[in-house]
């Protein structure tokens, strides 16, 4: 098993998004579409070091 891996795809549009995969199961996507490959992979990069970072918060039922 190699562990959680990001993935980058190209859009039909040229853009490019971000996926986040573990064992077959997506984990994760990106929100937003990056016009380019080099500034979806920084975005991972700067997730990547956040994430370690990150709690967990619990919304309240209305």
């Amino acid at each position: 098993m190699t562990g959680p891996t990001f993935r980058i795809v190209e859009t039909d549009a040229g853009a490019f998004r971000w996926t986040l995969h573990d064992d077959g199961t997506v984990l994760a996507t990106s929100g937003d579409a990056y016009p380019t490959r080099q500034v979806a992979a920084r975005r991972i990069q700067r997730l990547k070091c956040v994430v370690p970072e990150a709690g967990v918060a619990t919304a309240e039922s209305p």
